[in-house]
């Protein structure tokens, strides 16, 4: 509901009510924790480290203090003659008749002028009364990521090189979407698979390592068809996530599983293979690298996807598919210690061993992590590699 109505078709929306609640409170702590910080950083003396940090700490501070005042004038206020935004330090007021039409994210709903002479307004899904918004918004202005789509869609069907007719066109287009949606929905569930259970773990990473080709050869497949990047505004159907999605999982489970001796000629072969795959992406993806609407999330899609799978693919078969014997040596535990995030990862710090002759932290898995304390011995299980790129494996 609005939080203040002003005429009767005059609404004001500001902050809703749990967020004000939820900023009333924690700011002011966080204020007073950035203001006091720096005094106690400094009981040795205002050295140049005590100051810097009194800067950025009562910066923050100000910032918070900011965001109080904001949460507290800041509204949007929609009438039949225009959209405001009130806030502490600015204002805005887009006339409806220069309103172009809106876009929605997961975040926000954008109000799109017709020319740059006249405002954008933002308005964030922390607003009070949002689906009205929303709501009022869409009685009145296009969805313009729908509208996007509807020419798109039109511009597909009518493109001869896609088929002879509109039916074969529209039939392409169905079986483009499908293997899209397939693909996809593969893509999440193989990263699952390797990050959570990876077991047959060969199994495992041999599909998130097939999946990005398919995918590309996909692309190539339905030339124009499908495209790389994912746009919420396009009715072109996207494999974004079968490109990236398995090449990602596989990244973060070679990078806790397994250590590489030596870098250099893991980045020099993980090059030419981010070269390869990222040219028959940028091949299959040409059409909207061309498009200057869509050049930059195309060329970026491209990019982080070669480069990601590259050298998760590089590692994953120089490691996995090591079959040679390893040379076993012995190293001292000196400490050990964990770090936590979103996962939790293992470290012994042991002595020198083989070819290492300084001590170094190494990872090892939860069982020997528990299992092993300072001044143990552990095993360290070297390997000349697949692709015969050092690496190694530490047990008890």
């Amino acid at each position: 509901m609005p939080l203040s109505t002003t005429t009767a078709t005059e609404h004001s929306y500001g902050t809703a009510k749990g967020w004000r609640i939820f900023i009333y409170i924690f700011s002011p702590l966080l204020i007073a924790l950035f203001l006091s910080c720096p005094f106690w950083m400094a009981e040795n003396g205002w050295d140049g480290a005590a100051v810097t940090f009194l800067v950025f700490g009562w910066s923050f501070a100000l910032f918070f203090g900011y965001c109080v005042y904001e949460t507290y004038k800041g509204r949007h206020i929609l009438s039949e003659q225009s959209i405001r935004y009130e806030g502490a330090l600015r204002r805005k007021e887009l006339p409806l008749e220069a309103v172009r039409g809106y876009r929605a994210d997961d975040k926000y709903t954008h109000i799109v002028p017709i020319s740059e002479a006249y405002p954008s307004i933002r308005i964030g899904y922390t607003s009070e009364g949002y689906e009205d918004i929303q709501h009022w918004l869409a009685e009145r202005f296009p969805d313009l990521d729908v509208q996007q789509q509807e020419l798109e869609a039109q511009e597909i069907l009518q493109d001869e090189t896609l088929g002879r007719s509109v039916p074969e066109r529209e039939e392409k287009l169905a079986q483009a979407r499908q293997v899209a949606r397939v693909l996809n929905t593969l893509a999440w569930a193989v990263a699952a698979w390797l990050f959570f259970y990876p077991k047959p773990y060969d199994v495992a990473v041999q599909a998130s390592l097939a999946l990005p080709p398919v995918a590309a050869l996909a692309l190539l497949w339905y030339q124009g068809l499908l495209r790389a990047d994912e746009r919420k505004d396009s009715a072109y159907p996207a494999l974004g996530s079968a490109l990236f999605i398995p090449a990602l999982g596989l990244l973060l489970r070679v990078l806790l599983d397994f250590e590489l001796l030596g870098y250099s000629a893991a980045w020099q072969l993980a090059a030419g293979v981010a070269l390869l795959f990222g040219g028959v992406l940028a091949y299959g993806n040409r059409r909207f690298i061309r498009l200057p609407a869509s050049r930059w999330g195309a060329v970026a899609t491209v990019f982080f996807c070669a480069l990601v799978y590259g050298y998760s693919a590089v590692v994953a078969i120089n490691c996995v598919f090591d079959e040679a014997a390893p040379r076993v040596h012995a190293a001292n535990v000196l400490s050990k210690h964990s770090s936590s995030g979103k996962t939790t990862t293992y470290y012994l710090e042991v002595g020198a061993w083989g070819p290492r002759t300084a001590p170094e932290d190494v990872t090892v898995t939860e069982e020997t992590y528990d299992q092993t304390m300072p001044g143990d011995s552990v095993r360290v299980y070297q390997f000349p590699g697949r692709l015969a790129i050092p690496w190694f494996t530490v047990s008890e």
